[in-house]
């Protein structure tokens, strides 16, 4: 047994109390139980905090990484967003130089159509449904993917109906000279455009096309688009073929032929390179050649063939 005295600060009081061992042992438990779950508490707070704190330093530590690879990704998508502005940059470039090689570009920047084979005034064509969709070809800060989409479907539309118009100009040497084994026809202009002294009646007259010598029998092709308006016997110019071109306003003559391809007629539709007859020496003719004729229908007048035909030299001299 213990006794334990409790007396007060002015020694009046003295209070005794019996504790016996058990009961002794049992207090010194539950103090030091509460010490150690006090000191447990702070030490467990502390380990809290500390796990917050590292916790805390890795999640800024991870957002740095992230803030840091979102700076070199932007970085990066900057710099491909440049290579594609200067992409488009390139591409309005070549578009504006496939204008210039068409001749397109008129004054004020509006399209127009060039000047027609042999002649010197150019000639305008309505083309504002495409002009209106083509921007400021210059201002390259306001460039966009959907501004350059436009711009080269217009030029792609101007493009289809350039070529519609030209389909009817008649630009090709209106004979086939390439044969079938690879080789080609040897061919040579024997009489040209112009004033000259006839080979038959020896005066002088004016030529009013090209004389193009080369083998009997070889084809000869549409100069252009168009439509047959005259296929039989005239004259002195034997066989013939006429064909009108409206999307150019020409028609072309076809003269001394041996005979027609199978099957044409007047009316018919045919399109450029299209084998219309071969060359032979039908009417009055001094040999096997071509008589080919372009007349300008608003003009009323016969034109140089030679200034049309896109076409390379002749392979012979006469």
């Amino acid at each position: 047994m213990y006794t334990l005295i409790i007396m007060s600060s002015d020694k009046n009081s003295i209070r005794q109390h019996v504790i016996s061992r058990g009961h002794l042992l049992l207090l010194s438990c539950v103090i030091f139980s509460l010490f150690f779950a006090a000191i447990g508490g702070f030490s467990y707070g502390l380990f809290q905090k500390r796990q917050r704190v590292s916790t805390e330093n890795e999640l800024q530590t991870r957002m740095e990484k992230e803030i840091q690879q979102l700076t070199q990704e932007k970085h990066q998508i900057e710099s491909e967003l440049a290579a594609v502005n200067k992409e488009m940059i390139d591409i309005r470039e070549i578009a504006e130089k496939i204008r210039e090689a068409l001749g397109i570009l008129g004054q004020g920047g509006e399209l127009s159509m060039t000047s027609s084979p042999g002649e010197s005034e150019p000639q305008q064509t309505d083309m504002s449904a495409f002009t209106d969709a083509a921007p400021d070809t210059h201002d390259h800060q306001k460039l966009t993917p959907s501004i350059l989409k436009e711009e080269l479907r217009a030029l792609y539309n101007y493009i289809n109906a350039y070529q519609k118009q030209l389909s009817g100009y008649p630009l090709t040497l209106p004979v086939k000279l390439q044969q079938e084994n690879g080789e080609q026809h040897a061919f040579w202009y024997s009489s040209h455009f112009g004033w000259r002294n006839h080979p038959l009646t020896k005066t002088r007259e004016f030529h009013q096309g090209l004389d193009i010598k080369t083998r009997a029998g070889v084809p000869v092709i549409a100069a252009a688009d168009g439509t047959v308006v005259k296929v039989g016997e005239q004259g002195y110019l034997g066989n013939t073929i006429e064909i009108t071109h409206e999307t150019s306003g020409y028609k072309t003559l076809y003269a001394h032929l041996q005979g027609y391809a199978e099957g044409l007629k007047v009316n018919q539709e045919v399109v450029r390179g299209q084998i219309i007859g071969y060359v032979g020496n039908t009417g009055r003719s001094t040999g096997a050649h071509l008589h080919y004729g372009i007349y300008d229908m608003e003009k009323e007048r016969w034109r140089n063939p030679t200034q049309f035909i896109f076409h390379p030299e002749p392979t012979l001299s006469p």
